[in-house]
């Protein structure tokens, strides 16, 4: 009988220990020789034949090649088990099992030596896998009722080694150490190649944005801001500092990796995973666009070896030390990030890229307008010439650009400049350039007012000339301090401090961080993220615009229709500067937005806009 206890606690049951798929090995029942002390230790060890049974089935079901038992012929693998990280847990598994496989071999070499043997000393012989493989099979049931996958593996099976069993702990331990050889396989192909090695989606870095960015709530649709006044709705959004969304103009930068944090282990910090991120990118990024790799070299200035060296060390611990994890990785990170800095600041002129003069010879040739001429009418009217129907998914709010609004700067980025400025962060750069570009232009046609008004100071004027220029006054006034806030207290500030943070720094990702906080900085306080404003200040710009068309094409005394015209833009331009200054008081008011408050103090230093009540271009001004 105990060659057949053998047996069966090796995985092999038969007529004196049965298999049952639910309740497992169990002493048959036929045996009346057996006392109930007896019945009850072999039960016990029943039990741990069950169990290793079933670790078996497990590991052939993930790994189908070892020790494969008569009475449970493999079975398919189940639906969502499946992934290196689970077949490296299975490994370890394995190797859990091979003391209890030697203890049973040492027993079965005992009894041949002698016979007399009885059933306590199998049971003492094996009494520290009672506690063990009970603790074991709570984690195995957990990854398969839970289906856990890829890292999350790590997770499971780190929480259940925290336990204050020595044995359970050391196994589980050793097991971990087993699934930790994969990911720093994974860590070593990323982070030292840019390979991403992961068919199953198992490691904590994908490719392809965060889900946490995918979704964008939509907007509600816009009131009309046409009127003397902020409605309720208006002043929500003004105080929310709800962003413009639509168009796409400033959609996030779409990256090419990002974080799978759910399948990142507790005990890898996120600040780690990180730079885990950054390095591989960045090298990712180096190998596949470096089109003259003998000017720049190895990212990691031909470091791999030892970085390999370092990992496969690691790798060989028996215990995960997150010191001395983090203190490889960052060594990682810090050369590729001052290699990059040295590529981008020093071999690249980062500087002289970012002040692209006009006058600079060498900068020029990359940079050339460009008109969008395939707009929304421009596409309606292919459409209706061939005899399509006309697209009816395009926004009711879509304006197509045409004439100057049609006008981009296009920039051909050179490598490796390509990993800050992106297509995203261009088109960007695109959005400011076009506004400033329409402040611009109408701040010059307002200039060009004034010199036709210099031409006919000396001839007679009447009642509504008087009109014309003190609305054109107004404008000048507004649309000036405007500007003057735009390049002082924007770009120039901003831009001065974006030069401070490069040349303090030797270290790339802190370029590229003080790069888009610089970008966002300048679409915030240029107001294109803010709708009320934004959408005041355009207006306002179309009115001056309108005002200096009126005045160019009637050099002249204005006729009743010009009269008329201009009777118009003098109420337009009085309701949206009223509007302006009532949408500047209320931030100032509220203190949300300093900004705002500056714009005021630039069009309100002497309080003259406060005195007229906020309107200017009035008649009675």
């Amino acid at each position: 009988m105990i060659h057949e206890l053998l047996l069966a606690l090796s995985g092999y049951p038969g007529t004196i220990f049965t298999w049952n798929k639910r309740t497992g090995l169990q002493v048959s029942q036929e045996l009346p020789f057996l006392h109930p002390s007896e019945i009850s230790v072999l039960s016990r060890l029943c039990k741990l034949g069950s169990d290793y049974i079933r670790f078996t089935e497990f590991i052939e079901q993930h790994t189908g090649h070892v020790h494969q038992q008569e009475h449970h012929p493999n079975q398919p693998n189940q639906a969502g088990l499946n992934g290196i990280y689970l077949r490296a847990f299975c490994t370890g598994l394995d190797s859990m099992l091979q003391p209890y496989r030697q203890a049973l071999l040492d027993l079965e070499q005992e009894f041949l030596g002698d016979p007399h043997l009885s059933i306590s000393h199998v049971n003492y012989m094996l009494d520290q896998f009672q506690l063990l493989f009970p603790s074991v099979m709570v984690v195995v049931e957990t990854i398969r009722s839970q289906k856990i996958h890829g890292c999350q593996i790590l997770e499971t099976v780190y929480k259940h080694s925290c336990g204050g069993l020595p044995p359970v702990r050391m196994a589980l331990e050793k097991i971990l150490a087993v699934c930790h050889g994969v990911m720093y396989k994974q860590l070593a192909a990323w982070m030292l190649h840019g390979l991403l090695l992961d068919q199953s989606e198992e490691f904590f870095v994908k490719q392809g944005p965060s889900a946490g960015g995918a979704a964008a709530a939509q907007e509600e649709e816009e009131e009309d801001l046409g009127i003397g006044g902020l409605s309720g709705k208006q002043l929500r959004e003004l105080q929310d500092l709800r962003l413009i969304e639509e168009e796409n103009m400033l959609a996030p930068s779409l990256q090419q990796f990002s974080l799978r944090t759910e399948m990142l282990p507790s005990y890898i910090p996120v600040r780690v995973a990180e730079k885990i991120l950054f390095v591989g990118e960045s090298v990712q990024m180096f190998e596949n666009h470096n089109q003259n790799p003998s000017r720049a070299g190895s990212i990691l200035k031909h470091q791999e070896d030892m970085f390999a060296a370092e990992l496969h060390r690691l790798k060989q611990q028996p215990l995960f030390s997150l010191v001395d994890f983090e203190n490889l990785i960052d060594g990682i990170r810090s050369t590729v990030a001052e290699h990059l800095w040295t590529l981008m600041v020093e071999e690249s002129d980062l500087l002289g890229q970012l002040k692209v003069l006009l006058d600079d010879d060498n900068l020029l040739p990359l940079l050339h307008l460009t008109i969008d001429y395939q707009g929304k009418e421009a596409k309606e009217a292919a459409g209706t010439r061939e005899g399509a129907t006309p697209p009816q998914d395009s926004s009711p709010r879509e304006v197509p650009p045409t004439g100057w609004a049609a006008l981009g700067l296009a920039y051909k980025v050179q490598w490796p400049l390509h990993i800050l400025f992106t297509p995203a962060v261009l088109e960007k750069y695109n959005v400011v350039f076009r506004y400033l570009l329409g402040v611009r232009r109408v701040q010059s046609e307002l200039q060009h007012c004034w010199a036709l008004q210099m031409q006919r100071k000396h001839l007679k004027s009447n009642q509504t000339d008087a009109v014309k220029w003190r609305l054109r006054n107004h404008m000048a006034f507004l649309v000036d301090n405007l500007q003057y806030y735009l390049q002082v207290d924007v770009l120039e500030s901003q831009f001065s401090q974006l030069l401070q943070q490069i040349n303090s720094t030797r270290d790339f990702e802190s370029i590229r961080l003080a790069h888009d906080h610089f970008l966002s900085n300048l679409l915030a306080q240029s107001f294109i993220l803010l709708k009320p404003v934004f959408h005041c200040l355009n207006e306002i710009l179309e009115l001056c615009h309108s005002f200096c068309s009126l005045v160019s094409q009637n050099l002249g005394p204005l006729d009743d229709r010009g009269a008329a015209q201009l009777d118009i833009l003098v109420k337009g331009f009085s309701r949206q500067s009223f509007l302006l200054f009532k949408i500047l008081s209320s931030v100032r008011n509220h203190q949300i937005n300093s900004d705002l408050a500056q714009l005021l103090l630039r069009l309100d230093y002497n309080k003259y806009y406060t005195q007229s009540g906020g309107t200017l271009g009035s008649f009675g001004m």
